[in-house]
């Protein structure tokens, strides 16, 4: 039997589930037109709330054109604005004569052209070695708005990836030029998101980049309740039983976590012929510990040791790392040092500091790897 766990796609319909007031919320900056921040650590529903709110918009028959700009292999703003033009363009024009008279008309100083692709997909080209000056980037920039002004549309531009954009050689001067750009538009409204969390402080807390420009959505952990009944019912629609109190136990292991709790319950629901005991749990974590192993253990071989005592302390429960005892025990060495352990660790995207400033650890299942696995001996 099939299991009735999402966790290789955004989950929609029926599994999506714990996210009314976050949903309600996107559509209505959406609506009124405002952008949107939403960035968290990998796979906690970002995108599944991205892509119910789209539904619940067409559902409610609000006009809209997508672009969707996912940003992870670019390395330049000329390789961003051309994938980013020629998405857009591609919601406006279908024939060779509407993408000629577009680019005639609204970007007349750009050095593009107009190529067939090998698929048979209409794209522009980029036909120069020189890189975009500061008056051609904002007329690329421009674009989108001018497009929602003249054909009457509520363009959403879809970011993903934000955070690559710290990549770029001149990631100052783009992000710059993005923020007042962006502020301007009314026919568009950008939805940013990114999964490096402390990437995107330093993008949106430390340089304050489109500072009162966009409005961020925080994804909490979905209600235990809610989570663990979810669980319990999927289970009795295919005729398996599982204990409250083990639903609970696989929210938890994973401190909630979505796609955890949902790859974790997956394992389980395929080891249980009728009902789930503590067994299967444990062989089933085992075996979702055991697929991200590699990942893990690449995280933690580019440690120095200095890195590695300072998370072990963290595993062993500590918060208060700059303390004298702390440091003694754990060979810190000093505070200042603790501290640029944390930077580092920071800028590898294992640690984060939480709203209280007290560090905590981006992935749940990395943590429990070290606690249960790698600091065994």
């Amino acid at each position: 039997m099939e299991s009735p766990f999402e966790y290789n796609n955004p989950v929609t319909g029926t599994s999506f589930i714990g996210r009314t007031k976050e949903l309600a919320l996107l559509c209505s900056l959406i609506r009124e037109r405002n952008n949107v921040l939403i960035y968290e650590p990998p796979k906690t529903g970002k995108k599944s709330l991205i892509y119910n709110a789209f539904d619940k918009l067409k559902q409610e028959s609000y006009p809209y054109v997508l672009c969707t700009l996912n940003l992870f292999n670019i390395r330049c703003a000329e390789a961003m604005m051309l994938k980013y033009i020629n998405e857009l363009t591609a919601q406006f024009a279908s024939t060779a004569e509407e993408w000629n008279k577009i680019l005639k008309k609204y970007l007349p100083s750009v050095p593009y052209k107009l190529n067939g692709h090998l698929s048979g997909k209409l794209q522009f080209t980029y036909i120069t070695k020189e890189l975009l000056s500061e008056s051609q980037l904002k007329e690329l920039l421009a674009f989108p708005e001018k497009l929602g002004k003249d054909f009457n549309s509520h363009i959403l531009v879809y970011l993903e990836q934000f955070q690559d954009l710290l990549l770029f050689e001149d990631s100052d001067r783009i992000l710059g030029i993005l923020g007042k750009v962006w502020k301007t538009h009314r026919n568009v409204t950008y939805i940013i998101t990114g999964e490096r969390t402390n990437s995107m402080n330093e993008i949106f807390k430390k340089k304050k980049y489109f500072y009162n420009s966009v409005q961020k959505i925080d994804l909490a952990p979905i209600e235990e309740r809610i989570f663990s009944d979810y669980i319990i019912n999927r289970f009795l629609k295919a005729g398996k039983v599982i204990r409250p109190e083990l639903a609970s136990y696989i929210y938890n292991v994973v401190e909630g976590h979505a796609w955890y709790i949902q790859h974790l319950s997956s394992i389980c629901f395929d080891l249980t012929r009728s009902c789930l005991n503590e067994q299967i749990v444990a062989r089933a974590l085992e075996c979702l510990v055991n697929l991200h192993y590699p990942q893990f253990h690449y995280s933690v071989f580019v440690l120095s040791k200095h890195q590695l005592r300072f998370i072990k302390a963290l595993v062993d429960g500590h918060t208060q790392l700059s303390t004298c005892g702390i440091i003694e025990e754990y060979n810190l060495n000093s505070s200042a040092n603790v501290n640029r352990l944390k930077a580092a660790l920071a800028k590898k995207e294992i640690i984060t500091l939480n709203e209280k400033k007290e560090v905590i650890f981006l992935d749940p299942l990395l943590k429990l790897w070290l606690k249960n696995y790698f600091f065994v001996k």
